[in-house]
């Protein structure tokens, strides 16, 4: 029997008993009803388990259910992917939710560029926090709306490298399943983070890689148990990924500064998020990490943010780098009692340096 749906819908499902529900009744209230669920409970001790195979009892016909003992993030979008048949598959986790026309505007742009079936497909979020209850921008819209001007708009990334610079999250792209078992990709397991390096992969691998800037999903923020709420030692698992960032990048000139630019970001946040248990050892592994980066990444890191970011952004990505990399600073990003007074010196001795030079 031929398959007509394009889309199967992972939805990894660990303690999320409270959010699920809307999450899965976003899928299933589409207005274009071609696509299957596969829902994925990563060894969850609440009652997900109760509420997954419920809806999975009613939908026969949409949704697989799966329960397996706990992979992390990575292992059930794995576990998830090996049962797609169909085209596309798409990450959406368990307290997000869709668009109503997510489906039905993503299976247009696939009708309408037939001769031109993108490997990647990106999405345009928008951000719902949950204690306010007030939706705003995604955090890359102004870049996102630049690079794709109109739906079904579709850009080479290995031309247009701009794209490398799109916030991570891989809930936002659709892949299509052909380039997905061509380049082998797969998730890494028990590891937060997981994001971060195929973001950069993927679209180094890509030829084809498609914009739908009307629709998207609502990525929720605010809500306890995020990943991105972590504060503990799972802040670590940053470090792995700055490994194979840098692993990555060799070579490749060209993509130096999205790179960077990722790597600085994620050290600010994971050092601010950081309890002051694990902070201290966070911060020097940190440290040996950009010590070891060659002078030149962070020469184009410093170039390029002059370029495309505001001054103040710019500023706290220089003062960053300057202290991270000088074992003298290192105390300052313990307690933030000290920054300001550190951020002055800093700014002192770069332009002593400067006057020198």
């Amino acid at each position: 029997m031929k398959i007509t749906e394009k889309i199967t819908f992972v939805v990894p499902a660990y303690n999320v008993a409270d959010t699920i529900q809307r999450t899965i009744d976003s899928i299933l209230n589409q207005t274009d009803d071609r696509y299957f669920i596969v829902i994925v409970n990563d060894g969850s001790t609440d009652n997900t388990d109760e509420i997954c195979l419920t809806y999975s009892k009613k939908y026969p016909d949409k949704i697989t259910y799966i329960s397996q003992e706990n992979r992390g993030l990575g292992g059930a979008r794995n576990r998830g992917m090996d049962m797609v048949k169909t085209e596309y598959v798409s990450f959406l986790d368990s307290d997000d939710w869709l668009m109503p026309e997510y489906v039905e505007r993503i299976n247009q742009q696939l009708e309408d560029k037939k001769n031109q079936r993108a490997e990647i497909i990106m999405v345009l979020p928008q951000i719902y926090h949950e204690g306010s209850k007030v939706i705003s921008a995604w955090y890359d819209e102004a870049l996102f709306q630049e690079v794709f001007p109109e739906d079904g708009y579709i850009i080479n990334p290995q031309t247009d490298r701009r794209i490398y610079q799109f916030e991570v999250s891989q809930s936002r792209k659709l892949l299509k399943m052909e380039f997905v078992r061509k380049i082998d990709f797969r998730f890494r397991e028990k590891i937060k983070w997981e994001d971060v390096y195929p973001h950069f992969y993927l679209l180094s691998q890509c030829e084809y890689c498609m914009g739908i800037r009307s629709v998207g999903f609502y990525y929720r923020i605010g809500t306890k148990g995020q990943i991105t709420a972590s504060h503990g030692k799972d802040r670590l698992d940053i470090l792995a990924v700055f490994d194979e960032l840098l692993d990555f990048v060799k070579g490749k000139d060209a993509l130096i500064f999205p790179v960077m630019r990722v790597m600085v970001r994620f050290s600010i946040w994971s050092i601010r998020m950081a309890n002051m248990e694990i902070k201290q050892l966070l911060v020097k592994e940190i440290h040996k990490v950009f010590i070891r980066i060659p002078r030149k990444y962070v020469h184009i890191l410093r170039k390029e943010s002059k370029k495309g970011f505001t001054k103040a952004d710019a500023r706290q990505y220089g003062l960053f780098l300057t202290a991270i990399r000088h074992r003298i600073f290192i105390p300052i990003f313990y307690d933030y009692l000290y920054q300001n007074l550190a951020e002055k010196l800093i700014k002192k001795l770069l332009k002593v340096k400067k006057r020198v030079a």
